[in-house]
């Protein structure tokens, strides 16, 4: 089954960056992505206003609003929150992929990157996943109350909101509760791509969906050395 066209904006301040994505995007037109390449935040936003786009591809230094405070205002929004985003940076530090994925992005890729490797990233983040979840599992859980539609999540009462790796990484685990998730099964179902530091973002995941979830049901989200992950209720 053919791919959904994906529309892409990327924000970039960077002039060879800049002709680097028009010529990586129409070389993807067959492919079904169209894009759209602005220097900044602020046309970025003004061309949100009016047009919905599905993956937004940022750069982290950019001049006026950041790319982080890009992010951050994407999923504030109703309008954007559900928009897949992958944040590009200068580096490849661990600490540098968490304030990545704690500003609302969804992947990080560090410059300079291979085209194949952007392509993979693209197309995982479009790629329409068989997770699916039932709301009346969510009986199961009194106390816990999943809006996949806001990515938010309401823990007995108090409202949070996941990032789309966080929600789906939560399916997984209330969907076969008190099963053992393979660290590597994990990332395959969510992530889906290689990366030499794949680990690293599934425990930063993982460990930002614990605190989420609050002391109770945090405490139900355990880690198995060597084997993985459980849901345990």
């Amino acid at each position: 089954m053919p791919m959904e066209r994906q529309r892409v904006l990327a924000v970039d301040d960077d002039e060879e960056m800049r002709r680097f994505y028009e010529r990586f995007f129409l070389a993807l037109r067959n492919e079904g992505f169209t894009a759209t390449v602005v220097p900044d935040a602020e046309q970025a936003l003004g061309l949100l206003a009016l047009d919905p786009v599905d993956i937004v591809v940022l750069d982290w230094s950019l001049p006026g609003i950041s790319g982080a405070g890009l992010a951050k205002a994407l999923r504030a929004s109703a309008k954007t929150r559900s928009v897949g985003i992958l944040m590009v940076t200068g580096r490849s530090s661990p600490a540098e992929t968490v304030l990545a994925l704690e500003s609302g992005a969804d992947d990080h890729l560090a410059k300079p990157f291979d085209e194949k490797v952007l392509l993979a990233r693209l197309y995982s983040l479009a790629r329409r996943r068989a997770l699916t979840f039932d709301s009346h599992l969510a009986s199961r859980f009194p106390g816990l109350e999943l809006d996949e539609e806001a990515d938010r999540l309401r823990v007995d009462g108090r409202r949070t909101r996941l990032t789309r790796k966080e929600m789906d990484l939560l399916k997984i685990f209330l969907q076969r509760p008190n099963v053992r998730h393979a660290h590597t099964y994990l990332w395959d179902a969510v992530w889906g791509y290689e990366s030499d530091i794949w680990d690293h973002v599934l425990m930063v995941t993982l460990s930002s969906l614990r605190k989420k979830l609050g002391r109770k049901w945090g405490e139900c989200l355990k880690s198995y050395r060597g084997q993985g992950y459980a849901f345990e209720v």
